[in-house]
């Protein structure tokens, strides 16, 4: 690599420095930005912690209005409203479905459910049939 004659170290340097200058002001303002964030945040769970102390007082204090005979009329005709129920996350409908099982349940394979939709299901417990075999029949066989 040959170096023009017409350009000078000071120069070269000079526009180097200035090219680091432009990127290190991105990196100045990335930085303040992630400090007002992390800032603005920690403000978030202050107040969240504060909203929560708030609520278990007014709850502590509804309860105690309510044990010393107040009814909950008497202080809803006052002006007083019962306290929130704490808020947590809340699920979605999915999640929930998937917390608690299957929203319809599972067809059973086998025998028992080889005579369409409108048969009930067979239960031992309460089935007055006597006992057959319940295992699986094999899905070759033709159907009747």
């Amino acid at each position: 690599m040959s170096i023009s004659p017409t350009v000078d170290k000071d120069t070269v340097i000079a526009r180097a420095r200035a090219a680091i200058e432009n990127r290190t002001k991105y990196i100045e303002s990335l930085f303040d930005a992630a400090q007002e964030s992390a800032a603005a945040r920690e403000k978030v769970a202050d107040a969240t912690r504060a909203a929560e102390h708030a609520n278990a007082e007014h709850a502590a204090a509804y309860k105690e209005a309510i044990d010393a005979g107040w009814t909950v009329a008497e202080l809803t005709e006052s002006g007083l409203t019962a306290p929130t129920p704490p808020t947590g996350k809340k699920t979605s409908k999915a999640s929930a479905k998937r917390a608690t099982g299957r929203g319809t349940p599972r067809r059973r394979v086998g025998a028992e459910n080889t005579a369409g939709p409108d048969r009930q299901p067979d239960d031992v417990a309460t089935s007055s049939a006597p006992d057959v075999s319940t295992e699986p029949q094999s899905s070759t066989a033709p159907a009747s």
